[in-house]
């Protein structure tokens, strides 16, 4: 078998709401043709016959992933045999990266910068250390703590660094990580005002093809003050609860749910004068086709493909900035 016609198994969990359990089951995805099949484990029984699934990009496949095949997501959990796990040592090299100071007004620049490796930032939060742990870390306090990976993970990391070296810090020892994960991701707390805000949601398809740090960038760029964001995986339930105001009000209501709970997104609170309106104007029309006509250096126009997988969610309304921001860094984040 080629590498081009390689097969990667996974094991995979799913929370049955129904049942209120966790059922198992065997991922089966051939990237020669994009095609997937799945095996219950319990039942030991064909689960999902082999069929093509070209939405689903093998950059998605890793342990700790989160996708969702058919509306089910599903998490992977554990890689399911010899040769799978082969092939992914060599993309398991894991580094934090804080970007801090200066840093923070490039931020989307230096997170292009890891994509364009081919490193995936697998989480990200913008955080506001305890003043002797930003001094221990040698950071400023407020700052963007980044878990990735990727193949030569660690020598594409130093190489970064050193291009940016007085507005990152990069951590690989083991010890470092664990404090980095604990204190970045595990706290509830968040820098966000839920006030004079809107928000911007980066979906899934957009940081999947490495779309995230260019967005970020233009939000800064344009003068908004990121005051808050984080790396979000939203149930189907949450996505419709969150996107519940577009229903029944626009055709693609069922797809913009489907695609906002099929990977992780990333969630940014921003302020300016007039928060709404300005994020708007920036983001665009919610068809990329019409602002490739009249609005083309908008987000959308730039990163959108169509109605639903159009780059971003941004808030319409001038009164659910705060709701918006609340839903993502209160409720969210109590869940995570």
């Amino acid at each position: 078998m080629s590498r081009s016609d390689s097969r990667f198994t996974f094991l995979a969990e799913y929370f049955d709401p129904q049942a209120s359990m966790v059922r198992q089951y065997q991922l089966v995805y051939y990237s020669g043709d994009q095609t997937i099949e799945m095996y219950d484990i319990k039942n030991k029984r064909v689960f999902l016959k082999r069929c093509p699934y070209p939405s689903l990009d093998q950059k998605e496949l890793f342990v700790g992933s989160t996708i969702t095949i058919f509306s089910r997501q599903l998490k992977l959990v554990a890689f399911g045999d010899e040769s799978t796990t082969q092939h992914f040592a060599a993309n398991a090299g894991e580094f934090f990266l804080i970007i801090h100071s200066g840093g923070l007004l490039q931020a989307g620049n230096i997170i292009a910068q890891l994509s364009n490796q081919e490193v995936r930032v697998a989480n990200i939060r913008l955080v506001d250390l305890a003043p002797g742990a930003a001094k221990e870390l040698q950071v400023s306090q407020r700052c963007y703590i980044l878990q990735a990976s990727g193949n030569d993970a660690w020598k594409k990391a130093d190489e970064l660094h050193s291009r940016n070296s007085s507005t990152t810090r990069v951590f690989t020892d083991p010890s470092d990580c664990s404090l980095l994960r604990e204190i970045g991701f595990n706290s509830t707390s968040a820098t966000a005002v839920m006030k004079n805000c809107a928000v911007c949601v980066i979906k899934p398809h957009a940081i999947n093809s490495g779309h995230a740090g260019p967005i970020l960038q233009r939000l800064l760029d344009e003068g908004f003050e990121v005051s808050a964001l984080g790396m979000f995986t939203l149930s189907p339930a949450d996505a419709e609860d969150f996107l519940e105001v577009y229903k029944g009000v626009v055709p693609e209501h069922k797809r913009l749910v489907e695609q906002c709970a099929s990977a992780p997104c990333w969630a940014v609170e921003v302020r300016a004068e007039n928060a709404v309106s300005s994020l708007r104007a920036v983001c665009g029309p919610h068809d990329p086709e019409i602002c490739h006509v009249l609005f083309p250096h908008t987000i959308r126009s730039k990163f959108g493909l169509d109605r639903a997988l159009n780059g971003v969610h941004c808030t319409d309304l001038e009164e659910d900035g705060p709701l918006e921001s609340e839903f993502f860094f209160s409720l969210m984040l109590s869940k995570a």
